[in-house]
């Protein structure tokens, strides 16, 4: 079993910032202000696109399949009360010369190696699609 260990620490009225290793990444600390940087919820929007992105480089790269790039748009549904997230969708962009059946098997099994992605979908409904661009 691995374990994972992030510090976050408020820096100002405004700002928080989270420390692994020699990496910094920093958060939005203040409530409903866009210009404060990300806010929790598009960090953790953030966390399920990198981990999505992760594991299809991993599978692909396992399945010996080219993928020159690879990108992920990541949105959320809010309720007000009480305050969580009642839908995730994604849309994730692929540009690879393998045909759309081997990008479909490798985009189910990235999601299936995707720890962030089934994590989150235990708590809150996530649908995604793919394309080719």
């Amino acid at each position: 079993m691995q374990t994972y260990s992030v510090e976050v620490r408020r820096t100002d009225s405004y700002h928080a910032r989270a420390d692994v290793r020699d990496f910094t990444l920093p958060l939005g600390a203040r409530r409903a202000d866009p210009t404060a940087g990300f806010n929790p919820v598009e960090t953790l929007l953030s966390a399920v696109g990198d981990c999505l992105l992760t594991s299809l480089a991993h599978v692909a790269e396992s399945s010996r399949v080219a993928i020159e790039e690879a990108a992920v748009e990541v949105a959320a549904m809010r309720q007000e009360k009480p305050p969580l997230l009642t839908h995730i969708r994604y849309v994730l962009r692929i540009r690879s010369e393998a045909p759309d059946e081997r990008l479909g098997h490798l985009v189910d099994l990235a999601k299936t190696h995707s720890t962030v992605l089934q994590t989150v979908s235990q708590a809150v409904p996530v649908e995604g699609t793919w394309r080719r661009v």
